[in-house]
């Protein structure tokens, strides 16, 4: 009796979150506060603890009291998380829904990283190739589906899509470099270096000239030329502000084919020009608010619409905005209330989403945020429900063995979704923007 008056209740509290979570898609009416840039937070208070206080309601009056504790639970407890949610979240002048999360079909279950790249041809399928593991993996997005393929490639990391109708496979472990013709959608994968170059990034810049520096204390430069399929590499300048390690783990180039690079460990920002040379912006240290081994930003997105590149934080506190037309570049930090219960692990690699807002990608978090790229407003929410699929837990819902391996990494946006590179979980991860 008492095991299914808890079971019940736990269920009516799952419905509640349901409902609250498609809330969050529709227009409120209710006005931001000013001075909160956070947004939703929907679970903590009330999926993580009924069971306690179920147990203490029943003890007392297991009739009169279980009736009581659902309804005050579920109407008190909903009814603030929606009002925090809608306070917190919303301009009503400009609201912007959040995506709906969903989980694809197909499964792939094991304790590892299975990809950290997503390359998409033209007839709508993305091929993602393995990290540290022999991985293939093809999603259907006509049918929303993934499927292993028998033959797998690892050693693998980030994607280029270039001007000559390839997209490429970047080597982090791999002594090869791998592409994708988008028009056929046929992989080849062509041995260039002796050994690994141990790069994580790359962007195309003038000339058909992959630009991809390495995650390494002495920075390298290796480049690949799209039009002769020859590489190269070149040692560039130390900066002037001295620091250890110089890893870089993120480019993006602009519109005139100048790439810009973030640090990972160092404190400055590496540019490329449209001549190939290479420099080092004049500003402020970059420290995202961290120091030590932490890893700043990783991956670095181009916005056109206001010539700036975004750099969003692994480890950091804050994201870097680099303006492209004066090379000038901010730091702005990430909301405090987000910050306090955010894993220290927060983003594998943003990306731009189909509404025009700056996405993170999660990483050992279940919580995304994102960046208006015009005001700087910064917001985030919470997707523990959608990752629990209907399963009492995050862990069981997403098949997901160790936050080290990731709940996601890189994502493709194609139409009004971003598809999510499928890291740790055992399902593979879709937002849908309408």
């Amino acid at each position: 009796m008492l095991y299914k008056l808890i079971s019940d209740l736990i269920k009516a509290l799952q419905e509640a979150l349901k409902e609250l979570d498609e809330f969050g898609e529709s227009k409120p009416t209710v006005k931001k506060d000013p001075s909160v840039t956070s947004s939703v937070s929907v679970t903590s208070s009330v999926f993580v603890t009924p069971a306690v206080s179920v147990t203490s309601s029943v003890t007392s009056s297991v009739t009169s009291s279980v009736t009581s504790s659902v309804t005050s639970s579920v109407t008190s407890s909903v009814t603030s998380s929606v009002t925090s949610s809608v306070t917190s979240s919303v301009s009503t002048n400009n609201y912007t829904p959040w995506p709906r999360f969903k989980y694809l079909e197909g499964e792939f279950k094991g304790n590892l990283t299975k990809t950290r790249t997503m390359a998409l041809s033209d007839d709508g399928t993305i091929h993602s190739l393995g990290y540290k593991s022999d991985v293939y993996i093809k999603t259907n997005t006509a049918e929303d589906s993934i499927e292993r393929q028998d033959t797998g490639y690892k050693g693998f990391i980030g994607n280029v899509k270039a001007s000559d109708g390839y997209t490429y496979f970047l080597p982090a472990y791999a002594s090869s470099i791998a592409r994708l013709g988008r028009k056929t959608g046929s992989i080849s994968v062509d041995k260039k270096f002796r050994m690994s170059p141990q790069v994580r990034s790359g962007a195309e810049g003038t000339n058909g000239i992959i630009y991809m520096p390495s995650y390494t204390k002495t920075l390298q430069i290796y480049t690949y030329d799209t039009k002769t399929e020859e590489v190269s590499s070149f040692r560039p300048p130390k900066p002037k502000r001295f620091t250890m390690f110089n890893h870089i783990w993120g480019a993006a180039s602009d519109k005139k084919g100048e790439v810009y690079m973030p640090p990972a460990l160092g404190t400055s920002v590496a540019k490329i020009d449209k001549d190939g040379v290479f420099k080092y912006l004049d500003g402020p240290p970059v420290t995202s608010g961290v120091s030590g081994f932490s890893v700043k930003y990783v991956g670095a997105t181009y916005v056109e619409s206001v010539d700036k590149i975004f750099c969003l934080p692994r480890q950091g506190k804050k994201f870097l905005v680099i303006n492209c037309s004066d090379d000038s570049y901010r730091e702005v930090g990430l909301p405090k209330e987000y910050l306090s219960v955010a894993n220290k692990n927060k983003n594998f690699h943003g990306y731009l989403g189909p509404d025009g807002w700056l996405y993170s990608a999660f990483w050992a978090d279940t919580k995304c945020f994102r960046i208006n790229p015009a005001t700087l407003e910064c917001q985030w929410k919470d997707y523990e429900y959608g990752f629990m699929g209907g399963k009492p837990t995050v862990k069981e819902g997403s098949g997901i063995m160790s936050l080290g391996t990731g709940y996601s990494t890189a994502a493709v946006v194609k139409g009004d979704s971003a598809y999510l590179g499928l890291a740790g979980t055992s399902r593979a991860i879709k937002l849908e923007f309408k």
